[in-house]
This record gives structure tokens, C-alpha cells and sequence, in this order.
């Protein structure tokens, strides 16, 4: 197991919410779902094909803003209707990303971006990443009583006590009957300014002081301790 490190910027990102249709709301980081379709895409995965992998994200935006947008919508083969719809936008996004999954997985995804010239999304296909920086951790720790530093989302298994949002997020999925049926984790979304500290228990941090949040709860014997 390896657990491979990245910052992103985006300009402009809208992570839809499902079901949000007259007034298109954005989760306030994207969600694990949309993070490992990005990976999944950057491995160049099949249709149907599906690399294991455990996700942390947390990260902060400058602002949120409206843009007014026409929503057409097709009814039968030839009627069509459209109509104004609020689409909510965070600017200037900045995230930290955390990717542990099988050490061949981990060097097939660092060696695609580094050697890619592919312009890689993350939210909708507008949503451009930019990749501040990558790299494969070479060191990491366990820690009592995390302090949260950045806005993240903090799965109930870790701690189901810490006041924040509640969302229940898409992870991976299966197939039934033609129809994507989604798993789901819930979490809440912690934001730095509260100050708070994850009270009796423990989470990895990396050599760069960044904690990890990962949804998946695993042993971590395979990882390179400090």
C-alpha cells in the first residue's frame, strides 16, 4: 500500500448535489464519488473496470457566487423546453487530496499525471484542476486528538460526535438491473475556523503535517511509519 499526496486549485468548481434541479447546489468539497472518477479516469479505466482506492479530502474556497444559466430539457424526440436555473459556484478552490489504494495503482496514477498532457476535471466538465503539486508519501503517523487545520470531511467512523454538516455521500457503485445503485458514507463536513480537535481518537498524518480522513476504515500496518 502507498498513499500518494496531491494540491489542487480550481478557478471555479460546482460539485452538484443530486436532485438539485431548479437551483443547482454545490457540496462545499467535492464528493468521494467525484474524486475517484477523476483518478479512475486519469488510470485510463474500462468500462466496468474499478481500481480499489481510499480517499481523504479536505481543502477551503474564497467565496460562493450565482450563475444564471438555461436548462433545456427534452420531452419525447421533439419537444423541448428550457428554463433559467441558479447554479452555485465556489471560487478559487484550493483542496488537499490523500489517494491510498495498492502501490501499482498509486505509481500508475503519479506516472499518467506527471508524463500526461490530458487537462484533467474534477465536478463538471468545465471544472479544470490545476495540479499544484504531487507526491508519494515517505512517511506517516498516527496522532491523538487531531486538531482540524482545514476544512474536510470527517467520516462518522473516526468520529461521529464532532459538531458540523451532515451529508451522506456517493462513494463507489454496482450495477442492478442497468441501474448504478450507489454506496454511501455518512460524514460531517468540519470547517478550520471552529477549532476543533477530533476528541478520542486517532487519525495518519503525513510528513508535511496534513492529516488523513480517509472514508474507508483499514489497518495501516503496510504504510511507511515514522
Amino acid at each position: 500500500m502507498k498513499i500518494l499526496k496531491l494540491k489542487l486549485y480550481q478557478e471555479t468548481a460546482c460539485y452538484k448535489k443530486p436532485f438539485a434541479t431548479k437551483v443547482a447546489e454545490t457540496y462545499p468539497l467535492p464528493p468521494y464519488s467525484t474524486v475517484i472518477g477523476m483518478f479512475h479516469k486519469i488510470l485510463q479505466a474500462k468500462p466496468g473496470e474499478y481500481f480499489p482506492m481510499n480517499i481523504s479530502i479536505q481543502g477551503n474556497y474564497e467565496g460562493i457566487f450565482s450563475n444564471y444559466q438555461n436548462l433545456r430539457m427534452y420531452k419525447g424526440k421533439e419537444k423541448v423546453t428550457s428554463m433559467p436555473r441558479n447554479v452555485h459556484q465556489l471560487l478559487n478552490v484550493n483542496l488537499i487530496i490523500h489517494v491510498q489504494a495498492e502501490n501499482e495503482t498509486i505509481d500508475k496514477i503519479y506516472q499518467n499525471i506527471i508524463n500526461g498532457t490530458e487537462t484533467f476535471t474534477l465536478g463538471r466538465n468545465e471544472d479544470i484542476v490545476r495540479i499544484d503539486s504531487i507526491k508519494i508519501l515517505e512517511k506517516v503517523k498516527e496522532i491523538e486528538e487531531p486538531r482540524i487545520v482545514e476544512n474536510a470531511y470527517i467520516p462518522e467512523w473516526i468520529d461521529n460526535e464532532v459538531s458540523g454538516i451532515n451529508y451522506r455521500l456517493n462513494t463507489t457503485y454496482t450495477i442492478q438491473d442497468d441501474i448504478r445503485k450507489w454506496n454511501k458514507v455518512n460524514v460531517k463536513y468540519v470547517e478550520k475556523h471552529t477549532n476543533k480537535s477530533l476528541v478520542g481518537t486517532e487519525v495518519l498524518q503525513d510528513e508535511d503535517g496534513d492529516n488523513m480522513y480517509f472514508y474507508i476504515q483499514e489497518k495501516f500496518s503496510e504504510l511507511p511509519w515514522i
